[in-house]
């Protein structure tokens, strides 16, 4: 069982955090997610997931920018994970990253949960309009 309590630096204003329990993945990024962290991220990523991983999830909730190459590596785990079969979700809390992932319409990609789990009621209708709920 992974269980990496120790961040890894990504990137200078950039860390993660791995922890696998059972059949999911749990990353945390913290501080500022782009184009410097592609690399680094990606090889963590692939490390982390086994043949026992049956869900990932993302959590955004420590990060305090993410810019377009940072949004690119979402789509791209998330394709990645649903050509594997693998669950994905995202987790975000209010705040700079949660609005634009909203303003990109990301948020209408991507399964993106609050720390709560729940999604929010602003989202839930175009969920459930586009089929993925």
């Amino acid at each position: 069982m992974l269980d990496d309590r120790a961040p890894k630096r990504l990137a200078q204003l950039c860390s993660m955090r791995i922890e696998q329990q059972l059949d999911t993945v749990l990353i945390q990024l913290h501080g500022e997610f782009d184009l410097t962290c592609e690399e680094p991220f990606r090889d963590q990523v692939a490390r982390s997931l086994d043949e026992d991983t049956t869900t990932v999830v993302l959590d955004l909730c420590a990060l305090t920018f993410i810019d377009s190459a940072g949004l690119r590596m979402l789509v791209t785990l998330s394709r990645a994970t649903s050509e594997d079969g693998l669950g994905f979700t995202v987790v975000c809390r209010e705040g700079q990253v949660w609005r634009i992932l909203r303003e990109t319409d990301i948020d209408g990609v991507l399964r993106v949960v609050d720390p709560s789990g729940s999604v929010p009621a602003s989202d839930s209708a175009r969920i459930a309009y586009d089929g993925r709920g």
